[in-house]
């Protein structure tokens, strides 16, 4: 792979950048209001459980570091595949999100042990999310890129 190809100007950095706080806005709108209750469910555990796990901040940063470094791989297949349409962006994303996510999520689904857990529920919320994150940040990558 030639890396001299790829393009690493401002605007692919802010395209990255948005991308990435798109796909953890989307998160939160996913988690806080769409699918809260039968996500918590799906854990096993109450919402204040889940809250004295350190609380959001912590989880809430890494979920949006996550974001950026997702769209930035989305930025370099986007690039590397001769992307040049927003089109080419959704697919690229929505790749990455049946090909990879759905699939770890699918493996930690069939190998849970944890009694209080709902692994087919949970995985159907967030492997969703993932899904819909992932091709929502390819997206905005290729509107603004």
């Amino acid at each position: 792979m030639d890396w001299s190809s790829l393009d690493f100007s401002w605007r692919v950095i802010i395209a990255v950048i948005i991308g990435g706080f798109a796909n953890f806005f989307l998160g939160a709108l996913w988690y806080a209001l769409l699918f809260q209750k039968p996500w918590v469910k799906a854990t096993g555990r109450t919402i204040e459980e889940i809250q004295q796990d350190g609380g959001p901040g912590m989880s809430m940063a890494l979920t949006l570091l996550g974001g950026i470094v997702t769209t930035l791989i989305i930025a370099l297949l986007y690039q590397w595949s001769g992307g040049s349409t927003v089109l080419d962006g959704l697919i690229v994303g929505l790749t990455l999100g049946l090909g990879l996510s759905v699939w770890e999520r699918l493996k930690t689904a069939v190998y849970n042990v944890d009694d209080r857990v709902q692994p087919w529920a949970l995985f159907t919320v967030d492997a969703s999310y993932n899904v819909c994150g992932l091709a929502l940040a390819g997206l905005v990558y290729a509107m603004i890129a």
